[in-house]
């Protein structure tokens, strides 16, 4: 067992703010990106990378997004740095799923990942994650494993364990995850950063390799919302050649918008669970108080229908649709998968395909009722997690306690809401809690607003 750590809050090394600013300083841009993939590689066996890009191909895409920008061509993102998650193609890198022996060879970028070089960023490495992103603790993958970045002896989150610690480690400016039932809100959460979860359509998926082609997104880790706002005006957009790409994805405001009505919506006292952690319950009420502080008024509303669409996720028929992108690995490599991830996939072959249907009946009906219980008010604001979990504790209750780590974001996309997690006040432990603001696809830009405001009062 690791020896109690005491949390630590490391300054944003390689944030936007202090990135903009070395360069309004005269700083080279390159030397910026060298920085980085010097802290990735200092930090290459701690299990938050699952490869690095060459220092000299990072030196080069750099030197080649400087050029640019002293020939005139309107870099936003110069000087900062990237990482994405391994389920993301990056052309000339191994896509491995954090499964080695399943590697893929793309020839292209996922579409998020060339507009992000596109504008100047530069990338820095490829994330490790829960393996084949079905896990929401981060300790669903081979050794070294990947930990919180502010107190080792905790976990990092997942799936996108290792997008969520290189941020708030400082290694990067931001990073890229996939979402399905969490992985972009939880690692944020447990490691005191923004967690973004885009619209369902609004970002292309092209060039990820899905749990589900219903419910995934990219979602963008940063240090503070605007940031992460930035990063989604850039990669968002409708994409022609991706048949999940929403078709007004182009006309849906991404940038932090004013809030239209001071109302918002929060669970019933009575249906809110905290599994015996007085500490997250104890902030999760502070977090509100400041919201009140800020002139908002809460007004409780029936979480029921929203417990029931985070059920489907994990626990209806829509588990057989990880078959479609596995079935063949479980077969074939069934020794070289990690018995949680195994467990998370293969009871996808029980359900029948008229039960599939049932349950996407149930999702449609059940979008309806999100859609009503949240016409009123600017956002539906709950905890990111109801509690965080040491490592140790996770290990000793895998599949329990990873289950009670979504119960605040798993109805998230079958409910087709778009959220966005900040830090808050403190928690377990002395760790950040984390509030979540969900709205309606669409109300990006809104949710956005909404938790800038929260964190600037932090």
């Amino acid at each position: 067992m690791l020896d109690k750590v005491a949390p630590t809050v490391r300054p944003p090394r390689s944030g936007f703010a202090t990135a903009r600013a070395a360069l309004a300083d005269g700083a080279d841009p390159v030397a910026l990106a060298l920085d980085a993939a010097d802290r990735a590689q200092a930090a290459a066996g701690d299990g938050i990378f699952t490869a690095l890009v060459p220092r000299a191909e990072v030196e080069r895409k750099a030197a080649a997004a400087a050029a640019r920008a002293r020939a005139g061509e309107a870099l936003p993102l110069l000087g900062l740095t990237f990482s994405v998650k391994d389920n993301l193609h990056v052309a000339g890198m191994a896509t491995t799923l954090n499964c080695p022996v399943v590697a893929m060879a793309p020839q292209e970028s996922a579409l998020a990942i060339t507009r992000l070089e596109a504008a100047g960023a530069v990338l820095i490495g490829k994330n490790t994650l829960d393996q084949f992103a079905t896990g929401l603790n981060g300790t669903r993958s081979p050794e070294p494993l990947c930990r919180n970045a502010l107190d080792p002896a905790f976990i990092p989150g997942g799936s996108s364990s290792g997008s969520g610690v290189a941020v708030a480690a400082g290694i990067v400016s931001f990073s890229l995850g996939s979402d399905t039932g969490g992985s972009g809100r939880v690692p944020a959460a447990c490691n005191g950063i923004v967690g973004l979860r885009p619209s369902l359509g609004l970002v292309s998926t092209r060039g990820a390799v899905y749990n589900s082609r219903l419910l995934d997104c990219i979602p963008i880790f940063a240090t503070h919302v605007e940031d992460a706002s930035e990063i989604l005006g850039l990669i968002a957009g409708h994409d022609p050649l991706d048949p999940w790409s929403r078709r007004d994805a182009d006309a849906i405001g991404t940038a932090p918008a004013p809030a239209p009505s001071s109302r918002l919506a929060v669970p019933r006292k009575d249906q809110m669970r905290f599994f015996g952690d007085a500490d997250a319950e104890a902030a999760f009420a502070a977090n509100l108080d400041r919201l009140r502080g800020l002139g908002f008024t809460l007004e409780e509303i029936d979480f029921a229908p929203f417990e029931e669409a985070g059920r489907l996720v994990f626990q209806s028929a829509l588990v057989a649709e990880r078959l479609v992108e596995y079935e063949e690995i479980i077969t074939t490599q069934r020794d070289a998968i990690h018995p949680a991830a195994l467990a998370a996939i293969e009871p996808g072959r029980c359900y029948s395909a008229k039960q599939a249907f049932e349950t996407l009946y149930r999702m449609r009906e059940l979008q309806r009722v999100a859609e009503g219980a949240l016409a009123d008010f600017a956002a539906f604001v709950v905890p990111t997690v109801p509690t965080i979990y040491t490592i140790d504790e996770m290990l000793a209750d895998p599949m329990g306690r990873n289950s009670v780590m979504g119960t605040y974001t798993y109805f998230v996309a079958p409910m087709d809401l778009c959220a966005i997690a900040a830090p808050g006040a403190p928690a377990r432990a002395g760790l950040p809690s984390s509030l979540s603001f969900i709205g309606l696809a669409g109300q990006d830009g809104v949710v956005a607003g909404l938790a800038r405001e929260f964190q600037r009062q932090a």
